[in-house]
């Protein structure tokens, strides 16, 4: 009875020890580009309406994978931003997005030199903008925010050795003005992947 459980204790021990290893640890740093894909926000006067937008800049991200669990940086500065109104379109200063995200990482189909994959997850998105104050008295751009984001997007791999080149694309989905999730800003990134 007792070589059965310490066999038993023996073979459990042995499979969490196995299981680590099976999970194999990635970690990827990426560069790409920032994506826009959503106004600011449309401001509405009396007269006028003005739209603020932003302009796609250099994108950075770094991405932690353990199996079909992965963590997410995405960083991106210099945007600018633009006002569009009745009397044309002026750069009024510029943002910069921080985000972060924990995703499931969903393989369909299996490697064949290249592996697409899947991802979806929640985050969180941080923008911060500066104003270029030309003595017009107000800050036309929102305050900076710090929201609860969806993350989404699909990529492919392709490994050789413990070393492989990842491209993607994602979205961090954010409410917008109306409460609803319908803010998009996306990130496009190339990056090396290593296995650890």
């Amino acid at each position: 009875m007792k070589r059965a459980m310490s066999g038993a204790v023996i073979a459990g021990l042995l499979a969490l020890t196995a299981a680590p290893a099976a999970a194999q640890i990635y970690i990827t740093p990426a560069a790409g580009v920032f994506i826009p894909a959503s106004d600011l926000e449309d401001l509405e006067g009396q007269a006028e309406a003005t739209r603020l937008s932003r302009s796609g800049t250099l994108g950075l991200g770094v991405n932690l994978e353990l199996g079909w669990l992965r963590g997410s940086v995405a960083y991106a500065t210099g945007a600018t931003i633009s006002e569009e109104g009745v009397t044309g379109e002026d750069d009024i200063g510029d943002g910069s997005v921080l985000a972060v995200a924990a995703d499931l990482i969903v393989r369909p189909l299996p490697r064949l030199l290249v592996q697409p994959y899947l991802l979806g997850g929640v985050g969180l998105k941080r923008q911060d903008f500066s104003y270029d104050d030309d003595g017009v008295g107000t800050n036309p751009l929102p305050p900076d925010l710090t929201d609860f984001a969806l993350h989404a997007g699909l990529g492919a791999d392709v490994m050789l050795g413990r070393f492989g080149i990842m491209a993607e694309i994602t979205d961090y989905i954010t409410r917008n003005e109306d409460s609803t999730f319908g803010q998009h800003d996306a990130f496009a990134l190339v990056g090396l992947r290593v296995r650890l």
